[in-house]
């Protein structure tokens, strides 16, 4: 490790970091112009990447005058000469067996190599996307709407990974305490204005309907209801307290925001383009979805 800390290792890093936005069968940048990104010395540019060539990471072709091409690259074998050893994941609290199968899926693909994985819970999109931003986590997971939100807005997150319908949450639906009720004018709706998810939803749905929004955290909207303090509220169908609640329930008719709400996406940092290459050859969607669909039947024990 003592290595990754001399000069010749911080220039081996920065190569590294700079290469990760080259694609196989790409022209690699000149030594010239790694020179000037890294801020170092042209032998040592060509010492980081002999480096690299050693430790497996990269394959090179020559093309005299016409540069040089990257003809293989293996990101795992780059991060490990970056220092990297870990990556630490960000995704809402595991209360449903669709969350714990996610959870599940990314520590179990992402334990690979040498590389270990941590996953932590944070409620709120909002919050994710801060620890992101922050430093705290290499990549969070979100729902397909509410990373179109964040990129529409240039939070500095990008796409990793998007998987298929229902692997974020099965269908939100619209909870109330009166199943009789004709309408909705004066109604207390509770919206939680951390999750991008349930405040559009909300907003959307009520749009035209006279109502009071009262703030709440999502997990709180059936026992607010139930407590009288609600009159109706948009939450997830899969959390166990829904289905037990007794509450009227029915499904929205927002056919393309459900289905943007219901696919998980990973995020990382625009700035970092070793998570997002790791997330993209470690994970694929078919594989994160077989690990969560044996979760949520019970063929496999969560763990993460």
């Amino acid at each position: 490790m003592s290595e990754l800390y001399s000069k010749e290792g911080v220039v081996t890093r920065r190569v590294a970091l700079e290469l990760c936005n080259v694609s196989k069968g790409e022209r690699i940048p000149t030594v010239s112009a790694l020179e000037a990104r890294c801020q170092a010395s042209r032998g040592n540019v060509q010492k980081a990447l002999a480096n690299l060539k050693a430790m497996g990471a990269i394959s090179l072709e020559s093309h005299g005058q016409n540069g040089t091409t990257l003809t293989d690259i293996d990101h795992l074998a780059l991060a490990h000469g970056c220092g990297r050893d870990h990556l630490v994941g960000v995704m809402p609290l595991p209360y449903t067996t669709r969350y714990e199968g996610l959870a599940t899926s990314l520590f179990t693909l992402l334990n690979v190599g040498g590389l270990r994985s941590f996953i932590t819970f944070l409620r709120g999109s909002e919050a994710r996307v801060q620890a992101l931003l922050d430093g705290f986590a290499n990549y969070a997971v979100m729902s397909r709407m509410a990373y179109d939100d964040y990129a529409s807005r240039g939070c500095g997150i990008e796409l990793a990974l998007e998987c298929g319908p229902l692997t974020y949450v099965g269908r939100h639906v619209l909870l109330s305490r009166d199943a009789a009720a004709k309408s909705l004018d004066g109604a207390r709706v509770g919206i939680d204005e951390s999750s991008v998810d349930q405040s559009s939803l909300t907003r959307r749905y009520f749009a035209n309907a006279n109502v009071e929004y009262v703030p709440v955290q999502y997990t709180h909207i059936v026992d607010l209801l139930l407590a009288g303090e609600l009159d109706t509220g948009i939450w997830n169908e899969d959390d166990v307290h829904v289905r037990a609640s007794g509450l009227a329930m029915r499904p929205l008719d927002e056919d393309g925001a459900q289905d943007a709400n219901t696919r998980a996406v990973v995020v990382t940092r625009s700035d970092d383009p070793l998570t997002r290459s790791l997330v993209t050859d470690l994970l694929s969607a078919s594989a994160i979805e077989d690990v969560q669909r044996r979760v949520m039947s019970g063929e496999l024990m969560a763990r993460y």
